[in-house]
């Protein structure tokens, strides 16, 4: 595997070490860009809106398209469209909305909600791919049951509401991630079935304009308080380009008033500017790689929707920070399915290939695009283009065989750098990856883990990130650090006299820097004020030297306590049970015969290994294994002063 250095890395280091030689600190203020703001304001832009019928393809088109898929796609369209013929629309029941209130869980409304949109989906694939009118009347049954919901929302998210969770209230219209999207799925029924709907009644087709209207258009031009949208709070994140998005879409697609349409496209590209503007410059994003495609991607189709149907008049593809942005996915690739992870981000993704694609092809950058061939190469998975929402699924139809015959792009980056959000990443010649973090406990879908760090041997984990459990009411709520996935006991951190970190914007790394030499690199962070006062920590300096050339990383910590309570403890998170058979060596045994020996101070710690049953789902899925295995060092003589290094190297088989 070929590897070189991150250009960007090498620019933005400079600036970043001349910075902290001036004193200057990490700390970070939202930039106030306000791109699109600035692209409406130029001279050019006269408000000019194109018709969806200019941008979109008609359906003698989208047939030819379709009709170009391989036999076995052809055929699972159509067998799953027969299947949603027989499906008969049962009512969403209430109480499963109040499940999320009683118990917490969110799950059974999302049942039925998928279930709905699922169907309605393969029916109009099913439909466009024959053009025969067999699925019309399942696609009036299933449009109709929709519009008949008292709400779109997802129940989770029914806080939003001025009742609160619970029952939705049809009197107060909110906009979520489910009503944006649901949204959008009957906007593209509108925009394809308009006549054949409007042949069986004319109310079929405006029932569609109202619900739309009422849900979507006019409470979003009549508020400004939904906290997504930015305008009065400075914290936004994937919320904000996947439901202004579908929002704009909605209006483009659906609504006939084009001083609306005007409206909402500009009100969308205020709104889209609070997220650009609350991006660091290095492009990071602070939900994980997992989050990529719904933040960094939902942001690219909202901004390749203005762009088409602006004529260009409104492109902001060259900018610094859009184009850090859309990297951030390649460059946080370890392997195969593997991407960095940190905060609620899981281990392994199933990138989509078509929207990494599409950011490619709006940056006008080779790479990205053919990262994003390298993954439909590389996959088993040949269904990515018809998976997903119908949006996505008729973009990836319309983009597959150019996507299909791009040339691949495997090469990976030696070193990342990002020097804003405080996470660096590096590998070896010969396969060891790290990837380690600074930071704040207060980052988006937070875990209290400054100071972690994540360890990979050729795709294997060693020290691992854990992720996050199934999302229930209280991971978002007061008790979301009584989650042992949240807590810093269970990442790759010390344990300081007796004390975890804490969450919140003010428990953060002091210091973080990086500094590469010819065949090394060393990554630097203070986490002492990541601790509570009741940690007595005055300094814990936690540094990663990673040896590119030799597949050897040395941990080192050095420390400095006012008061001296309880022993430090050193905590790893292990995919693989350790084997303690050896004095002052961990070894831990890889799937490849391979062995990762971390080797410890002669007599200074105690070991020990407790192993974590998993029975979460989302756990199950993210680490293909019912159990993990932290590794806990125990200082066996604290001391007010002290430091240590721990060696790793890898046996191979």
């Amino acid at each position: 595997m070929k590897m070189k250095k991150n250009s960007f890395f090498k620019k933005v280091f400079a600036v970043v070490a001349a910075l902290l030689l001036l004193g200057v600190s990490n700390a970070y203020a939202q930039e106030e860009r306000n791109l699109l703001g600035l692209a409406m304001s130029k001279d050019g832009w006269k408000g000019d809106i194109l018709e969806p019928t200019a941008i979109f393809p008609d359906k003698q088109m989208i047939k030819a398209q379709l009709g170009d898929l391989s036999p076995q796609m052809r055929e699972d369209i159509r067998a799953k469209g027969e299947l949603a013929k027989e499906y008969n629309w049962p009512v969403i029941p209430v109480s499963s909305y109040l499940d999320f209130v009683r118990t917490g869980d969110r799950t059974r409304m999302q049942g039925f909600r998928n279930e709905r949109v699922g169907h309605l989906k393969q029916l109009v694939l099913a439909e466009l791919a024959a053009q025969e009118g067999e699925y019309i009347d399942a696609i009036i049954d299933g449009t109709w049951a929709i519009c008949e919901q008292s709400t779109w929302a997802m129940s989770a998210h029914l806080t939003i509401q001025k009742y609160g969770s619970g029952v939705p209230d049809i009197n107060d219209p909110i906009i979520d991630l489910g009503v944006g999207e649901v949204a959008n799925l009957l906007s593209w029924v509108y925009f394809y079935f308009r006549s054949e709907l409007e042949s069986v009644s004319p109310l079929l087709a405006l029932r569609i304009e109202q619900e739309i209207s009422e849900r979507v258009i006019e409470p979003y031009l009549a508020r400004e308080d939904f906290w997504w949208m930015g305008f009065e709070s400075s914290f936004v994140n994937n919320w904000n380009p996947w439901c202004n998005y579908n929002v704009l879409m909605s209006a483009i697609m659906v609504e006939r008033d084009k001083e609306k349409q005007l409206a909402i496209l500009e009100k969308t590209a205020l709104s889209v500017d609070k997220f650009i503007n609350y991006y660091k410059t290095d492009g990071a994003c602070e939900e994980g790689p997992a989050y990529w495609d719904h933040a960094a991607g939902k942001m690219i189709e909202y901004l390749d929707l203005l762009s088409s149907i602006t004529a260009g008049e409104l492109d902001i593809s060259q900018e610094e920070i859009i184009r850090n942005m859309g990297n951030y996915i390649r460059f946080t690739h370890i392997g195969e399915e593997y991407y960095v992870n940190f905060a609620d981000a899981s281990a392994k993704i199933s990138a989509h290939p078509g929207i990494i694609y599409r950011y490619g092809e709006y940056i006008d950058d080779p790479a990205l695009k053919g990262f994003a061939a390298a993954i439909v190469e590389d996959s088993s998975k040949k269904s990515w283009i018809i998976d997903g929402s119908l949006d996505r699924a008729l973009h990836n139809v319309a983009l597959a065989d150019q996507l299909t015959s791009y040339p691949p792009y495997r090469e990976k980056e030696a070193l990342v750098y990002y020097p804003d959000t405080q996470v660096m990443a590096a590998r070896t010649e010969g396969g060891l990856f790290l990837a380690a973090k600074g930071g704040h406990n207060n980052e988006s879908h937070n875990h209290n883990d400054v100071g972690s760090f994540i360890l990979y041997y050729n795709t294997q984990p060693i020290f691992l990130d854990i992720g996050v459990e199934t999302y229930s009411a209280k991971t978002f709520s007061k008790d979301r650090y009584s989650i042992w996935t949240m807590q810093s006991d269970y990442h790759n951190l010390p344990q300081v006299n007796g004390q975890s970190q804490l969450n919140g914007a003010e428990y953060k790394a002091a210091i973080s820097t990086l500094s590469e030499g010819k065949r090394r690199v060393d990554y630097s962070i203070d986490i002492a004020p990541a601790y509570p006062a009741d940690a007595h920590v005055e300094q814990w300096i936690r540094t990663y030297s990673l040896f590119t050339g030799r597949d050897y990383l040395v941990i080192q910590d050095s420390y400095e306590l006012d008061q001296q309570l309880s022993p430090n403890q050193l905590n790893f998170m292990c995919a693989y049970a350790p084997d303690l058979s050896q004095p002052n060596k961990v070894l831990i045994p890889l799937p490849d015969g391979s062995i990762a020996a971390l080797i410890l101070p002669e007599g200074q710690f105690e070991v020990a290994v407790e192993e974590k049953i998993l029975t979460d789902g989302q756990l199950l899925k993210a680490w293909s294994q019912e159990k993990l295995y932290k590794l806990s060092l125990t200082e066996r003589k604290p001391e007010l002063k002290g430091s240590w290094e721990l060696e790793l190297k890898m046996v191979k088989p």
